[in-house]
């Protein structure tokens, strides 16, 4: 065998390592301009091409709740009877409970059309001259009432479109049928002759100088609840009503009502 073989041996063992170093060392060099990620290498951008919402990703993004243009309702909570009058007779501002349903419709996710149904009932007497709220030891009749409502307003946003506060106005209709109530016979005394008597005075009270108008001042304010249905918002119902025929008689704030409800809309 050569000599020359053994001689050379270590020189070409050394300039193998070397170029096995200088690879090492470009492969190192290079994949600094790479960092690495679950899904394997991606490149490094530049801080200047970055988009300034970059650090928004999907996870952090709120999503926009968006109001159908077209929504149902329910309601339901007290309502009180504003009574001024001073008589022992009558009741101290009443307290009854209502329910509700209605639509609300809505253009540009601005204007607000709303309406709604209502019923509630009370107990009234008639002392000579007027109808009045009665407490349930003097009553004379129960009236039936059917509240109906049109509204319009603005709706205003918050959270992403997840609250949502709406002040409206508008005009409600109350009809009042006066029955006469239990445990009291047709036959019984009243103001006016007789009980019976008495309920058809409550009944023309209530549909003279117009006392079935009400104008009214309405905020509603909904949150959305996405997990139980897709559209699905509660929240508060707060609406006056003013008294037009009071006001235009002269009896003042006499028979306003202040209504606070429950809302759920769907």
């Amino acid at each position: 065998m050569d000599k020359r073989f053994f001689k050379n041996a270590p020189v070409e063992t050394a300039f193998k390592f070397k170029k096995i170093f200088a690879f090492s060392l470009f492969f190192l060099i290079f994949s600094n301009a790479f960092s690495q990620t679950e899904d394997g290498f991606t490149e490094i951008e530049n801080p200047q091409t970055k988009p300034k919402d970059e650090s928004a990703t999907e996870e952090n993004k709120e999503k926009d709740f968006v109001l159908p243009s077209r929504s149902f309702f329910i309601t339901a909570g007290p309502l009180l009877l504003l009574n001024t009058d001073k008589s022992t007779s009558s009741a101290p501002s009443p307290i009854s409970y209502s329910l509700g349903f209605g639509a609300d419709f809505r253009q540009d996710k601005k204007l607000n059309v709303g309406v709604r149904a209502s019923f509630f009932t009370g107990y009234w007497l008639f002392d000579g001259n007027d109808a009045r709220p009665a407490e349930i030891e003097n009553r004379t009749a129960t009236a039936l009432c059917f509240l109906f409502d049109g509204t319009a307003g603005r709706t205003f946003l918050f959270s992403h479109g997840k609250n949502a506060l709406t002040l409206s106005g508008g005009l409600g209709f109350l009809a009042r049928i006066g029955i006469l109530s239990n445990d009291v016979g047709g036959s019984e005394s009243g103001a006016s002759g007789s009980a019976s008597s008495d309920v058809s005075e409550i009944n023309s009270w209530f549909w003279s100088s117009a006392r079935f108008l009400y104008p009214e001042f309405c905020v509603s304010f909904l949150h959305a609840v996405p997990e139980l249905l897709g559209t699905f918002r509660f929240g508060a119902d707060f609406r006056i009503y003013a008294p037009f025929g009071s006001l235009i008689s002269g009896n003042g704030v006499d028979g306003m009502i202040f209504s606070l409800a429950l809302k759920a809309s769907f």
